[in-house]
């Protein structure tokens, strides 16, 4: 690879930075979808890193830098150069952008969670020297997989501090495998006593996942009392999100009303949470005309295939007979042969009994809020967090996960 682009090389210079810019974009909406074969975002991924890898290594002035995709290509230039010197002047560049903020702090961030500084020590400068940078810091080291001091996790260091920062770091907490489940306990206390409330909503919600996903004796009855006692329709869906995963019983009756007042959040749900009541409240969905469509939806996660669809006829509550609809019939067929083969505790996940190596499997396969969920449950049955952002580009995702050593004591 050559050092400096040839005058006659430049035009490919604009179509290098062109790519990045439009790849960066398609990146950040796959990673956001619900649900995106890995292939595809690691595909897109190994061709923005070859844009970059040429224009880290032409020299060839860019255009001015305004939208946060275009700081994000700037700054990724600099970060992936060969030459140290241009690589440190990049990155005290991505933090003053940090400082800044708007525009240019979003695509900075993006910028240094794909390029990480090595040396921590200037970005915890910049914790100690900016308060206001503190909670997207404390994201930007989840994002990147970074160990940080504990102290800055101390809880009477955090008393007193806005909300923000103590769910930005309570978040990064929960994520890390280091961290025991003393940390969180005092967060969601009063569920368990009549203790004055330290905290409510989503510093609650966080501080669950972080015990359920540690196996915290008892935090499932606290999961359930956290739900009854919880007034935020979306704080209160991540709880039974939570539920969901934990393959929580008790918690069917909820998700069944769920699923009547938001069809599309209770079927999800319940897909999730792969139960034989869960699959068999799935498949009364698919012959209501309320909720058939979300149950269609959530079948994918069921039976590992999209749902047949078959004509539809005059139903109730349906306009007219025009059109297709789901085969609830041959979801029916389906799931009498499966039924049977699976224990009565048994989940089922992507048309399987659920198991360690299939989600290993899964995990490294799916990617959007779908990779999010699976990687979770990956981690209940492992009994420790995996220490990976969701979001993380596939091959560092997959190289993680492979890493994992498979945990004896783990949640059944």
């Amino acid at each position: 690879m050559l050092n400096r682009c040839r005058d006659g090389f430049v035009p490919w210079a604009q179509t290098h930075w062109d790519s990045a810019v439009a790849l960066f974009r398609q990146r950040r909406a796959l990673i956001i979808s619900a649900e995106v074969d890995a292939d595809i975002v690691a595909r897109n991924e190994y061709l923005l890193r070859m844009h970059l890898h040429v224009l880290a290594r032409c020299d060839w002035s860019a255009p001015q830098a305004r939208k946060p995709e275009q700081v994000f290509v700037m700054l990724a230039r600099h970060l992936s150069s060969p030459q140290a010197e241009v690589r440190c002047e990049g990155y005290a560049q991505a933090r003053e952008m940090m400082i800044e903020g708007g525009e240019a702090g979003e695509g900075a961030f993006a910028a240094l969670v794909l390029f990480p500084e090595a040396d921590a020590t200037k970005m915890l400068d910049l914790y100690h020297e900016h308060p206001k940078l503190r909670p997207q810091l404390f994201t930007l080291w989840r994002e990147q997989g970074r160990a940080v001091p504990r102290a800055l996790l101390n809880r009477a260091e955090l008393q007193g501090c806005d909300e923000a920062l103590q769910e930005a770091a309570l978040a990064y907490a929960v994520s890390r495998p280091e961290i025991g489940v003393g940390l969180f306990r005092p967060y969601y206390a009063h569920l368990q006593s009549a203790v004055a409330p330290c905290c409510f909503g989503r510093l609650t919600a966080l501080a669950l996942w972080g015990a359920l996903v540690r196996g915290e004796t008892g935090s499932a009855e606290v999961l359930r009392r956290a739900v009854e006692r919880e007034d935020d329709a979306e704080i209160r869906f991540e709880l039974l999100r939570l539920a969901a995963l934990s393959a929580d019983a008790q918690m069917l009756p909820v998700l069944r009303r769920l699923l009547e007042v938001n069809p599309a959040q209770g079927a999800r749900l319940l897909a999730l949470h792969g139960s034989v009541e869960a699959i068999e409240t799935l498949l009364e969905a698919l012959s209501q005309a309320a909720t058939m469509n979300a149950a269609a939806r959530a079948w994918m996660w069921v039976r590992g295939k999209p749902l047949p669809q078959k004509p539809r006829l005059q139903m109730i509550g349906q306009d007219d007979g025009q059109g297709v609809m789901p085969d609830s019939e041959g979801a029916r067929a389906w799931w009498s042969q499966q039924s049977s083969a699976l224990p009565p505790e048994g989940r089922l996940l992507y048309g399987a009994p659920l198991s360690l190596p299939r989600l290993y499997a899964l995990a490294q396969s799916r990617a959007g809020e779908v990779g999010r969920d699976l990687l979770d449950l990956l981690a209940l049955k492992l009994g420790r967090p995996l220490g990976i952002s969701p979001r993380a580009e596939q091959v560092r995702r997959r190289s993680h996960l492979q890493a994992i050593p498979a945990n004896p004591y783990a949640q059944g």
